[in-house]
């Protein structure tokens, strides 16, 4: 209620005090807002003080590494990197602004590929904040779930096709991808879309480097050299 101006009983519909899904860094909650049901992320309170105290502890821990890791091994390594790039995307998955461009975006870009069998929920900007997002609420279920998935008629090799497809589109088409598609983010609905949620992990493929994907994976699936 904070975070968004008005006490919720007067921006909701209706609004579902018990969690439909929880996890270290925030939960989910059902809501109704102007009659269109909506999922709100809630971030716990007090991450980033958390975060900020933590991370200072681990600097002075990654010094000592770097200074005294004989590398004897010969591995070309450095903690103070491993750090950095740790501690940016905990600050990022902690920005749920930046999590709903990344749903904008990642729409976006399969809708340029001609992809039409994935479906990332829209997000609701006037009730998106740094630290609470709303996104239109999309059912779904497991792809794991083998028995819903025959019980609702769907082809399962379909579905592992097109599983497929929009991993190879990610990275070969696209070079934006979604950094962490475990079961509970990628799921099917009832219609047998593709259902990606989650998106405050994303990243983008550097040109050289998506095109060093292309070419190994024609390699592979073409009979090249490898």
């Amino acid at each position: 209620a904070e975070e968004l101006g008005k006490p919720i009983d007067q921006i909701f519909d209706s609004f579902d005090t018990t969690p439909i899904a929880a996890a270290s860094l925030g939960q989910v909650h059902r809501a109704v807002y102007k009659g269109q049901p909506v999922a709100i992320k809630v971030q716990r309170a007090g991450l980033r003080e958390l975060f900020d105290s933590d991370l200072k502890n681990l600097k002075s821990l990654v010094k000592l590494l770097d200074q005294f890791d004989p590398k004897s091994d010969g591995a070309d390594r450095s903690y103070a990197d491993i750090y950095d790039e740790s501690a940016k995307l905990l600050y990022e998955e902690i920005d749920y602004e930046l999590e709903a461009k990344n749903c904008v975006r990642f729409a976006n870009e399969f809708e340029k590929a001609g992809i039409d069998y994935v479906k990332v929920p829209s997000v609701f900007w006037d009730l998106t904040t740094k630290k609470v997002l709303t996104l239109e609420f999309v059912p779904s279920f497991k792809l794991t779930d083998i028995e819903r998935v025959e019980a609702e008629g769907l082809d399962r090799k379909a579905l592992a096709k097109n599983s497929a497809n929009s991993f190879l589109s990610q990275v070969l088409q696209t070079g934006y991808f979604h950094c962490d598609p475990h079961p509970g983010n990628l799921c099917v609905n009832t219609e047998g879309k593709l259902v990606y949620y989650d998106c405050g992990m994303m990243n983008e493929l550097q040109p050289n480097v998506a095109a060093g994907f292309k070419e190994a994976c024609f390699a592979v699936f073409g009979g090249g050299p490898f």
